[in-house]
């Protein structure tokens, strides 16, 4: 099992990627608003007082497919070194079960994210979508690397999504 777990700020690109990723792997998409949404559908307003419902519906979700051999294409926002914990687990979830994980940073520059961030697919799924959040959350968040090894790094800025996806793709192999 592989589990391709592709992060990066709001607006880099990431559910965006994994699509047209899934369209050349056949890799199902996870993306991180699935399990936002249903926990904002059971506690309106409340989802931050719930995030370890969240964090364990997507645990389950990976440690399922990891257990039953099932690539997956993961999205996830990394806050930096807040996040190292649960990472972590993810990490430690699928290589227990035989799996890899591979890592790729999206990234891109501020005032491009700033100018993707009232997209309408965003819009569709919930996410942010106003620049002045964006902005806020630009300054105030380590939006860097996970720390782990061979992390491939593609700047969404320069490559188009399809161009993203084929790169990432052959990176790893799986095509």
């Amino acid at each position: 099992m592989n589990l391709l777990f592709l992060y990066g700020p709001p607006a880099s690109g990431k559910l965006t990627v994994a699509e047209e990723l899934s369209k050349l792997t056949d890799y199902p998409v996870f993306h991180n608003h699935l399990t936002r949404d249903l926990v904002q559908s059971l506690y309106p307003g409340h989802v931050m007082e719930h995030y370890d419902l969240v964090d364990t519906l997507r645990e389950d979700v990976i440690k399922y497919c990891a257990l039953n051999n099932t690539s997956l294409i993961f999205t996830f926002v990394y806050d930096g070194p807040e996040d190292n914990e649960v990472v972590a687990k993810r990490v430690n979830t699928v290589t227990e079960n035989s799996g890899n994980v591979l890592f790729v940073e999206l990234t891109a520059p501020h005032d491009v994210l700033l100018k993707r961030v009232n997209n309408e697919s965003r819009m569709q799924h919930k996410k942010i979508h106003d620049p002045k959040q964006l902005a806020s959350l630009l300054e105030t968040k380590a939006y860097n690397s996970v720390p782990y090894d061979d992390i491939l790094k593609v700047d969404t800025s320069l490559n188009d999504p399809v161009k993203a996806a084929d790169l990432i793709a052959k990176h790893f192999g799986i095509i």
